[in-house]
């Protein structure tokens, strides 16, 4: 039997990026000095309820000086500050690098397990995860947000998500079974990025590069993951999102520059192929 196809919908996700201190801003709007930004943002003025949202959830904004073809572009964003807390929603990483990420049959697996990732020819690699930001989900608001990096970036969030998926496995043992029999998935904690060690980056001329890394300390307690542990309103979206999130990254997949020039991370600044 063919049988019928139901329509999937990929529903839009608001752009969360972080600046890894090749970027310039300034705290103060319209006035003072800019300097360079390490931190997470989302641009201004692109969603009503999310700009309402972000002013209920106490975000300041800052401003952000752009290169351009021709000047400077000066755009107000949503500052998170240097870390975040982000329910990824993904069923996590088949490889510990990009490369073995993309090999073989993995590539379809990567993209299967919720996670958007190419590297075409010629192009930089590019990862990104869509999932809820906690700060957000504590005021009310469950719309998907897509964090997004490129360049050797990708390795430093892969692994990331590799030592969330090490601390949802500790939390197996840490949780009530009683209360949940299945394994702890990757939305159910909180994940913590913020800067790593600053680090050189390129070959011959390197530059300075802060990377984004995982917070989670080295041993973690019950306490630390039930601080961290979703609302059922989290679990109840993530699971409604899936379906969506997975064809989302297997469209990721196939994307190209060629058809988004500037690329989905042109406010990120990165170093190295």
């Amino acid at each position: 039997m063919i049988g019928r196809n139901k329509v999937r919908t990929i529903h839009d996700a608001a752009t969360l990026q972080y600046a890894n201190g090749k970027s310039v801003a300034r705290r103060t709007i319209g006035s003072g000095r800019f300097s360079p930004y390490i931190g997470f943002h989302i641009e201004a003025g692109r969603d009503a309820a999310l700009d309402e949202a972000l002013r209920d959830a106490g975000i300041s904004q800052c401003e952000i000086k752009h290169q351009r073809p021709g000047g400077a572009e000066v755009i107000k964003h949503w500052d998170f500050g240097e870390s975040i807390e982000l329910y990824p929603i993904t069923s996590g990483p088949v490889a510990t690098t990009v490369a073995g990420s993309l090999a073989g049959g993995n590539a379809r697996e990567t993209a299967s397990s919720g996670i958007g990732l190419r590297w075409a020819n010629g192009e930089r690699s590019k990862l990104a995860v869509r999932g809820f930001l906690r700060p957000l989900v504590k005021v009310g608001y469950l719309r998907l947000v897509q964090f997004s990096v490129r360049s050797r970036m990708t390795d430093e969030l892969l692994k990331a998500l590799l030592d969330h998926g090490r601390v949802c496995e500790l939390a197996d043992h840490l949780i009530d079974r009683t209360t949940h029999a299945e394994p702890v998935t990757f939305h159910e904690i909180a994940l913590p990025l913020g800067p790593g060690e600053e680090t050189e980056w390129g070959k011959g001329d390197t530059a300075t590069v802060i990377p984004v890394v995982s917070y989670h300390p080295p041993a973690v307690d019950q306490a630390y993951i039930l601080e961290r542990w979703r609302p059922e309103t989290v679990h109840e979206a993530a699971l409604r999102e899936w379906e969506g999130i997975q064809l989302w990254a297997r469209e990721y997949a196939l994307q190209s520059d060629e058809r988004n020039p500037q690329g989905d991370e042109a406010a990120i600044a990165t170093v190295g192929g």
